[in-house]
């Protein structure tokens, strides 16, 4: 997958002339606040409908603006398609997605450009608590199997729902066995997301280590632990059900489900101990990184394609070698787009083909490629 071009209306300070992109290495240079990390915010927006910064979508919008929208042009195989999105302010979760000008859902929209990225924003996945470690499950889930996203959409509604009754019996509007229909599918519906996970972290471990070793890096012994909240991954549902039922009093006191994947809880630990508590900040970027490094192996070798990888602000915290090394890695496996603020950075090191693209305000002042 190329991402060829791209084109930002009102978002941010982005300029709405095109950026045209290099199939392999794009170097974006520029001082703070020229718009660097807002153009890798738009490609990922692009890619996926969300940003990697804010919740809020809404905050992408230019300030004057009521509106904005991105355009981009893939290529793979020599097929083109032209993606667009496009974001009121008024109303933030109604996006217009279209694929060469046909409007789509967000399963087949979000199917079309594979995409990994890091920022400094990634780094809570080791020092964050565990909602940021579910999503960093979640998402390597889903660019694996499309379909994951409707079984987190299944178990969200039933996770919704049962909670509701749940509230209704404790305050007497309703019986308890009310709850038991709600029980099938909440077990039903959270069973191939349970599954999903312990396999993902398995792998991801394997593959992690594997990288770690190829860079004779020293953070080697992390350890990937997924604990499922209340549901064995062996288990059947209907063992599932007899455990939420034993559970039952304990929730009608809650007013809310007390077990299931969204309480499930992803550890990442060297030697028993919590890596945050273990490793420097330059040790947790390294980290975070290669746990990107593996999952874009992983998409690779099980869909044999070439995705995108958005690396900001690379040099922050990183020696020279390593950079070139982490360069030299993603060269050729995926096309690869990163931000620095120095140029002294990108000169000395030893690079293959690649643009070089500096910004001021938003847009490309200069631009040079080799």
């Amino acid at each position: 997958m190329i991402l060829k071009n791209l084109e930002a209306h009102q978002f941010r300070n982005l300029s709405s002339s095109p950026f045209h992109f290099h199939p392999e290495v794009n170097l974006i240079l520029g001082e703070n606040g020229q718009g660097k990390t807002n153009l890798l915010e738009a490609i990922y927006f692009l890619a996926t409908t969300r940003s990697f910064r804010t919740p809020r979508s809404a905050n992408l919008i230019r300030l004057e603006a009521g509106s904005m929208f991105v355009r981009g042009t893939v290529e793979e195989h020599q097929l083109t398609r032209v993606l667009s999105i496009g974001l009121d302010a008024k109303t933030e979760r109604r996006r217009e997605l279209r694929i060469n000008e046909e409007k789509v859902t967000v399963q087949r929209y979000t199917s079309v450009v594979p995409l990994f990225a890091y920022s400094a924003s990634r780094l809570e996945i080791i020092r964050g608590g565990p909602e940021e470690r579910r999503r960093f499950l979640d998402r390597g889930i889903a660019t694996l199997q499309p379909g994951y996203l409707r079984d987190l959409t299944r178990y969200s509604r039933a996770l919704q729902q049962r909670n509701a009754l749940l509230q209704k019996v404790a305050e007497g509007k309703s019986s308890a066995g009310a709850l038991d229909a709600w029980d099938q599918e909440f077990c039903s519906a959270a069973r191939p997301i349970v599954l999903a996970r312990a396999r993902y972290v398995e792998k991801i471990q394997n593959e992690f280590h594997r990288i770690v070793a190829e860079h004779d890096y020293h953070v080697q012994g992390l350890h990937v632990g997924y604990g499922p909240s209340g549901f064995d991954p062996s288990a059947e549902v209907e063992s599932s059900i007899e455990t939420l039922r034993r559970e039952r009093r304990r929730e009608l006191s809650a007013g809310f489900s007390l077990i299931g994947p969204h309480r499930d809880t992803v550890a990442f630990e060297i030697s028993g101990k919590p890596a945050a508590d273990l490793l420097s900040s330059g040790e947790i970027k390294m980290t975070v990184l290669f746990l990107k490094f593996a999952k874009m192996a992983l998409y690779r070798s099980i869909l044999e394609a070439r995705p995108l990888f958005l690396l900001d602000d690379i040099d922050a915290e990183l020696d020279l070698g390593i950079i070139e090394r982490l360069l030299a890695h993603v060269t050729g496996a995926a096309q690869l787009f990163t931000t620095s603020a120095k140029d002294t950075v990108f000169k000395t090191l030893e690079l293959g083909p690649h643009r070089r693209m500096l910004l001021r305000g938003g847009a490309v002042a200069e631009v040079s490629e080799r």
